[in-house]
Order: structure tokens, then C-alpha cells, then sequence
């Protein structure tokens, strides 16, 4: 019996108590927080700093073009969100299949003589 499968049941407990943190860290300002120029706010205080001060025909120009910008910057931080609380298991996933794989082909040479 070696270490391995210890090892990887640590690791996957890792894992997931990284995800469960990381999704109560980050869900509260997924849904409108957006990352302008380092700082995060939320897509209504972009929309109104950035079109603010404008009015008439200009405002409701200003206005579709952040809230355009804005929804794609929404969609790239939540983005950035799920990669950084799903990326741990992606990895333990990539580096433990194989392991895994290996050692059942360790374990029964007839699955490799019928590959």
C-alpha cells in the first residue's frame, strides 16, 4: 500500500475546502461587481462615474456603450472568478487521473495485452 491514494484523498480535501472558501469569498459580488483600473465596483457605480455629468442625446449614447462595457467586463471578472475557485481541481484532476490510470495498468497487465 503506498502513500498515493493517502496523499490524493488529502489533497482532493484540499481541494475542495479551497473551492468552498473561495465560492463564499467571491459569491457575494459575483452577480455585478466588475474590475475597473485595479479596484472592483459594481456595474451600476461604473455606469453612472463613467456617464455621470452627461445629458441629452449624448447621456443615452454614453449610457448603451457602458452598459455594453460594462457587461463584458462583468462576464471577463466572473470568468476570472470561476477559473480561480475551480482551477485547483482542474490541476488535481490532470495530475492524479494519470497517476491513477498508471497504477490500475500496474495492477492488471491484461488490460494492457488487450489495448
Amino acid at each position: 500500500m503506498s502513500a498515493t491514494p493517502k496523499l490524493s484523498s488529502y489533497l482532493f480535501l484540499l481541494v475542495v475546502a479551497w473551492m468552498a472558501v473561495m465560492t463564499w469569498r467571491i459569491y457575494p459580488q459575483f452577480k455585478d461587481a466588475v474590475r475597473v483600473d485595479g479596484r472592483l465596483t459594481t456595474v451600476s457605480d461604473y455606469i453612472d462615474e463613467t456617464c455621470g455629468e452627461r445629458v441629452g442625446p449624448a447621456a443615452e449614447t454614453c449610457l448603451a456603450e457602458a452598459h455594453e462595457t460594462a457587461q463584458r467586463l462583468l462576464r471577463r471578472e466572473q470568468g476570472k472568478s470561476v477559473l480561480l475557485i475551480e482551477a485547483p481541481l482542474f490541476a488535481y484532476l490532470i495530475v492524479y487521473v494519470p497517476m491513477l490510470l498508471r497504477r490500475r495498468r500496474q495492477q492488471n497487465p491484461a488490460l494492457e495485452s488487450n489495448a
